[in-house]
């Protein structure tokens, strides 16, 4: 990478396929990272040198690669030691960090239904729960595994967003989980809210001013809301409060992650891929332009654009970032990193087959040390 030699590039396989996933492990004193991908492999790797170094961070490559039979979609950890990886053919498999080995046993349901139908695009750990799973499919369906028993149930089944229709096929994009409630982004731009004690049904169903699909969803750490991103270049900060002096006051919608083309005299939108909270509760957007951004939400402003990840050749290509994730923290004075990965999207783009995975630009990832201070809201 050429924009930054703050951040420092982590040692990736050649031709590395496009990320799907990167999460860090929950003890702030065990700075594990783990990146999923295409090519049906899971790397992971121990950042605590980058921190302890932060001047002059080390590159570092992977201390285990987890050969898949499948293609991994979402990694979550439940301690720093057991994470549970998503695949496309549906099934949820625990891999083990002391063996590391990935287990034969599926906590997921029946492996019945189509491949890609019922694979696992999200799976997250409950907040309030480290033993319970939420897993969705792209067919729709929501589930609860409890890892004490690997049990699993289905929950959430039938379409509840409003206007929906028996023919109107569910789908859940996004999900993230807060201490109090699980918060599903469908298609239609819908929002459903459980409350975690109950999840037989959405308390609360709502639908969010957006006219495009959202890439991603995040809670706030304090709990009072959630944040959505579009592909059409918007941010949505949403709260869970919905009394009409909440909507209308403290709810907005903004645009990002544009450039200006001075030949058509038009704004030339991206997709924001991702997105995530820091400590201060400022929040990380990452988009297909190669920017990553730092958003005060309280007064509603950039602080900072980070520069462009970038290709390596002549031409300077913006990399288009597919995800990020920052370390956990016990509080606002540890230190956090940020994970980075960008991945070749271009295939969304390509008008024929023969136009091949040759051209495709390998996946990279970055890990940064975040000073004091540096994601603080400004005085």
């Amino acid at each position: 990478m050429t924009s930054s030699n703050k951040f420092v590039e982590l040692i990736t396989p050649k031709d590395l396929d496009i990320v799907s996933d990167v999460k860090f492990s929950p003890s702030p004193l065990n700075q594990q990272l783990l990146v999923s991908s295409w090519d049906n492999q899971i790397l992971l790797y121990d950042c605590s040198t980058i921190s302890s170094n932060a001047n002059n961070p080390p590159q570092i490559s992977p201390t285990n690669v987890f050969k898949l039979y499948d293609t991994p979609l979402s990694v979550t950890y439940k301690s720093d030691n057991l994470a549970y990886v998503g695949l496309l053919d549906g099934s949820i498999r625990q891999l083990d960090f002391t063996t590391l080995g990935v287990s034969d046993v599926n906590l997921g349901g029946s492996l019945n239904e189509s491949m890609i139908g019922g694979g696992i695009n999200n799976l997250i750990s409950i907040k309030n729960d480290p033993n319970l799973l939420c897993a969705s499919s792209f067919n729709g369906k929501l589930q609860l595994i409890d890892t004490r028993t690997n049990q699993s149930s289905y929950i959430a089944n039938e379409i509840h967003h409003q206007g929906g229709s028996p023919s109107l096929k569910r789908k859940i994009f996004n999900m993230d989980s807060s201490s109090q409630y699980l918060t599903l982004a469908l298609n239609g731009n819908n929002i459903e809210i459980y409350d975690l004690k109950n999840l037989k049904t959405p308390f609360e169903t709502r639908q969010v001013g957006l006219n495009y699909q959202i890439r991603d969803l995040k809670c706030f750490p304090n709990d009072e809301g959630f944040a959505l991103s579009t592909i059409d270049g918007r941010v949505s900060i949403e709260y869970f409060d919905s009394s009409p002096e909440v909507q209308a006051t403290k709810r907005f919608t903004y645009k990002c992650h544009r450039s200006y083309d001075k030949l058509t005299d038009t704004d030339v939108v991206y997709p924001v891929n991702t997105i995530g909270f820091t400590n201060y509760g400022t929040l990380f957007t990452g988009g297909a332009d190669g920017a990553l951004c730092l958003w005060d939400l309280e007064k509603r402003k950039r602080m900072r654009a980070y520069p462009k990840f970038v290709s390596e050749d002549e031409e300077e290509v913006p990399e288009s970032i597919s995800k990020i994730d920052l370390s956990n923290n016990s509080d606002e004075n540890d230190q956090q990193l940020i994970a980075v990965a960008t991945s070749d999207d271009t295939y969304k783009r390509r008008r024929r087959l023969s136009e091949s995975e040759g051209q495709r630009v390998p996946s990279r990832v970055y890990v940064r040390v975040l000073s004091d201070g540096e994601c603080a809201p400004k005085a």
